[in-house]
C-alpha cells in the first residue's frame, strides 16, 4: 500500500476527502509516526488506525491541523470592524451578549485577533456589550499552546505595528499577547464532525478547514450543525478560497460573497 492509497482508504473514516492531503509535509509526518510506534508500512499502519480509536485520533490531528496566523484575510476584519460587528450591536439596542465562535482554533491566532479589533475598536465605545468569544479544536496539545498566548514574528504578517506595541511584549524572541485580550477567548475541545453544535452565536468562523478538507456529504451535516449554533441572521465565515455545499441557499444566503461571508436564513 502506497501513500495515495493509505489516504484513499483512510480519509473516509474521518469524514474526510484524500485529495487535500497528498502532500510531502503529511507524508513525511505519518511517516514519522509510524516510525514512533513500531510499524514498518503503510498497510501495517492503516490496520492498526481501523482497530484503534487513539490512532485514530492521533492522525486525524494530523490530517486537519489547520495553518492560521492574526489578521489572516486582513479584507474580513476590516468588514468585521465597519459593517458587520456595528449592525450586531445596533440589532443587540447597544447592550446585552455578543457571540463568536472560532472552528478549528488551531493555535489561536484567529480567536485572539477577534478580540484584538473589539479591544481596540469597540470596548470603550459599548462597555455595555459583553463579548465572548468561543474557540475550538479537536487537538489538545494545540489548545494548550493557545492557551500560552506566544508566538513567533511570522504570526505577524497582517497585523499593524501599533496592535504589536500595543498588545504585544517581546521576550526571548517570542511575542506574548496581553492577557486583557487572552482573557476574552475560552479555548474548548470539541470535533465539529461527531459532536452537537454550540448554540446562540452571532458570527460563527468556519475557515480553512471543513469546506475545503471534509468529504462533500460531511461538509453538507457540517454546514446544518452550523446553522443550528447561529441565531436568525448571525454569520458564517470561511475561508477566501473555500465553497459552501450546493445546497446552502436553503441555510444561507451571501452578505459579503467577495469575503465569503453568509447570512443564516430562516424562512418566515
Amino acid at each position: 500500500m502506497g501513500f495515495d492509497e493509505f489516504l484513499k482508504e483512510s480519509a473516509p473514516l474521518f469524514g474526510l476527502h484524500w485529495r487535500p492531503f497528498q502532500r510531502k509535509g503529511v507524508k513525511r509526518k505519518i511517516e514519522r509516526r509510524i516510525i514512533e510506534i513500531g510499524l514498518s508500512d503503510f498497510d501495517e499502519y492503516f490496520l492498526r488506525v481501523q482497530n484503534d480509536p487513539e490512532e485514530q485520533r492521533h492522525l486525524s490531528q494530523i490530517l486537519t491541523v489547520t495553518i492560521s496566523r492574526f489578521y489572516r484575510d486582513k479584507e474580513v476584519f476590516n468588514l468585521l470592524g465597519t459593517s458587520i460587528l456595528p449592525r450586531i450591536i445596533k440589532s443587540k439596542k447597544e447592550r446585552g451578549e455578543l457571540k463568536i465562535w472560532s472552528i478549528g482554533c488551531a493555535n489561536g491566532e484567529e480567536p485572539y485577533s477577534l478580540s484584538l479589533l473589539w479591544k481596540g475598536n469597540f470596548e470603550d465605545n459599548f462597555p455595555q456589550i459583553r463579548l465572548t468569544i468561543l474557540a475550538t479544536d479537536i487537538d489538545e496539545n494545540m489548545l494548550e499552546r493557545a492557551k500560552e498566548g506566544r508566538y513567533k514574528k511570522s504570526s505577524f504578517k497582517e497585523v499593524p505595528e501599533e496592535v504589536l506595541r500595543r498588545f504585544f511584549k517581546i521576550e526571548n524572541g517570542f511575542y506574548f499577547l496581553d492577557r486583557s485580550i487572552q482573557g476574552r477567548v475560552e479555548f474548548r475541545r470539541h470535533d465539529i464532525v461527531r459532536e452537537e453544535p454550540f448554540s446562540g452565536m452571532d458570527i460563527l468562523f468556519c475557515r480553512n478547514l471543513a469546506f475545503t478538507y471534509f468529504s462533500k456529504e460531511c461538509q453538507k451535516r457540517i454546514l446544518e450543525k452550523i446553522a443550528v449554533g447561529l441565531i436568525k441572521d448571525g454569520y458564517l465565515i470561511i475561508g477566501k478560497d473555500e465553497f459552501l455545499p450546493l445546497t446552502y441557499p436553503t441555510l444561507f444566503m451571501p452578505a459579503f460573497l467577495k469575503e465569503k461571508i453568509y447570512q443564516r436564513f430562516i424562512p418566515e
